[in-house]
């Protein structure tokens, strides 16, 4: 019985191991697919909408910085 209980408490340890790290990557990639869609949605605008591309490229500089700001650790 004590078997069973070591061997049940070894897979509870590493379950929430795989989960701690499932919710880590899916963190990290919203964090940098974030200003990856803001950039993308921005050089969008530049190509469909010439009239906005002065917008545009301040959209994307915008979102790559605030990217980059992040990722070093700013809020």
């Amino acid at each position: 019985m004590e078997f069973l209980l070591r061997l049940w408490d070894e897979a509870d340890d590493w379950t929430g191991a795989f989960r701690h790290l499932a919710r880590a990557t899916l963190s990290e990639l919203s964090a940098f697919t974030a200003p990856l869609a803001a950039a993308a949605s921005a050089a969008g605008v530049w190509l469909l909408l010439p009239q906005y591309r002065l917008t545009a490229a301040l959209l994307g500089c915008t979102a790559t910085l605030w990217g980059v700001y992040r990722g070093a650790g700013g809020t």
